[in-house]
Order: structure tokens, then C-alpha cells, then sequence
């Protein structure tokens, strides 16, 4: 196995990217076991402590599962991990993003997502999508409900792109906009603005027209952000 000595710093990150390597090389398949903390301190020639990091930070990657008596085991490649960082990054990152930043960067991703919809959604996305804006319409009086439905509809567009990615990427970021989502509804004509908005969008995907989908999505976001803007909220606010 290509296995190396590491040199004293920083030990336990430069075993972890070691065995990271380990994994991605295939010499540790999904589903295998890792040798164990003893047999692995030996191969290092560092102690278990150090081998036990090593092993804590590759789970925290999301790469390996650590089972109690059993061992600890390689795990299938999956999008978490990216969405997991993504979303540490911003939560310690808040006073770094504007309104502007999110905005501008969801104009970048949801019209391209909800062209691949139309193009892509099956009857289980559409339900979704349909399910979220149900909700929107019954909970237009509840300003967190609300927003929790709003936030749902345009996860289940990114998820009806059947691009794993999307989601894993949007994910994060729609959290950060949860106040400024609620705020658009303290403005009743906003509530039925985004109402309309949303269901454009969703006829376009339910009626597999990817440029009308597109052009909804783009339209629902320029209109949200200039209505923030008229209710004071400035494009340098932080988030």
C-alpha cells in the first residue's frame, strides 16, 4: 500500500490525508475496514491518540463512519460533506455576505436549475414542487410556515434538476435568507406577488418549458430583491 512516514507536524492531519488518499485511490474501497487504531499507530509509528484524530477528522469529512467494538469502515462517496462545509463556512462567515452576494448568487443557479427541471422533473419532483406551493397558499398568514414553504419549493426545484450538486450547494445558502424571506411578507401585496411567482414557475416545470422556467425563476428573484429594497433593506445589509 502506498503508505508513508509523516514527519512531526501536525501529525494527525497529514495521517488523515494519507488514508484520504487511501480512499480516493480505491486502496480503501466503500464498505472496508480500516486497519485498526493499534495496527495503524504501528504502520505511522505514532501513538493511537494520534491515529484516533486522524480517524475523527476523516469522519468529519464525511469519509469514514466510526463503529463502537467494530471498527471503522470507508464510507459511500456522497454530496453531504460538501453542503455540510459550504454551510459552516457561512455560519462563521456572516458579517463577510450581503444581501447582494445572495442574491446575485442564487440568480446565478436557481433560473439555470429550474430550466433543467422543466427539462428533467418526474412526477415525484412535480408532486414536491406542487406540495411547497400548497403549503405557501395555506400559510400565507404564517410568516415562519411561510417561509419554511417557500424555502421547500425552490430546494424541490433544485432537486427536480436531478444534478445532486445543485441541491448540495443551494442548500446551504437558503437558511441565511430566512429573515429576509419573512420580511417580503410583512407586505401583503409581496405575499401575492410571490405567490404568482411561484406558481409561473411551477407551471413552466410541470409544463416541461425550460426558457419560460427559466425566465419565471429570474423574474421571481430580481422582483424579491427590489422589494426588499423598498421596504429599507439596503443591497450592503449584512445577512
Amino acid at each position: 500500500m502506498n503508505q508513508r512516514r509523516v514527519d512531526r507536524r501536525r501529525l494527525y492531519q497529514q495521517i488523515a490525508e494519507n488514508i484520504e488518499e487511501l480512499i480516493l485511490d480505491g486502496t480503501y474501497p466503500p464498505g472496508s475496514r480500516l486497519p485498526a487504531e493499534q495496527e495503524l499507530a504501528d504502520q505511522y509509528e505514532v501513538s493511537r491518540n494520534v491515529v484516533r484524530e486522524a480517524l475523527k477528522s476523516l469522519k468529519e469529512l464525511g469519509l469514514v463512519s466510526i463503529r463502537t467494538g467494530s471498527g471503522t469502515y470507508v464510507r459511500q462517496p456522497t454530496t453531504q460533506p460538501v453542503s455540510e462545509a459550504l454551510h459552516r463556512f457561512l455560519r462563521h462567515n456572516t458579517d463577510g455576505f450581503s444581501i447582494a452576494h445572495f442574491y446575485e448568487i442564487r440568480r446565478m443557479l436557481e433560473p439555470d436549475s429550474a430550466r433543467l427541471a422543466a427539462q428533467r422533473a418526474d412526477e415525484a419532483d412535480l408532486q414536491a414542487i406542487q406540495s411547497a406551493l400548497n403549503s405557501m397558499k395555506e400559510h400565507r398568514e404564517d410568516r415562519e410556515a411561510w417561509t419554511d414553504a417557500d424555502l421547500e419549493f425552490h430546494l424541490a426545484v433544485a432537486a427536480a434538476t436531478h444534478n445532486p450538486l445543485v441541491r448540495s450547494i443551494l442548500h446551504p445558502l437558503m437558511n441565511p435568507l430566512r429573515k429576509v424571506i419573512a420580511a417580503g411578507q410583512v407586505d401583503p401585496s409581496g405575499t401575492q406577488a410571490g405567490l404568482e411567482a411561484h406558481q409561473q414557475i411551477f407551471t413552466a416545470i410541470e409544463q416541461g418549458n425550460p426558457e419560460d422556467a427559466h425566465q419565471s425563476m429570474l423574474d421571481h428573484l430580481l422582483d424579491s430583491e427590489q422589494r426588499l429594497s423598498a421596504l429599507g433593506f439596503k443591497p450592503q445589509d449584512q445577512i
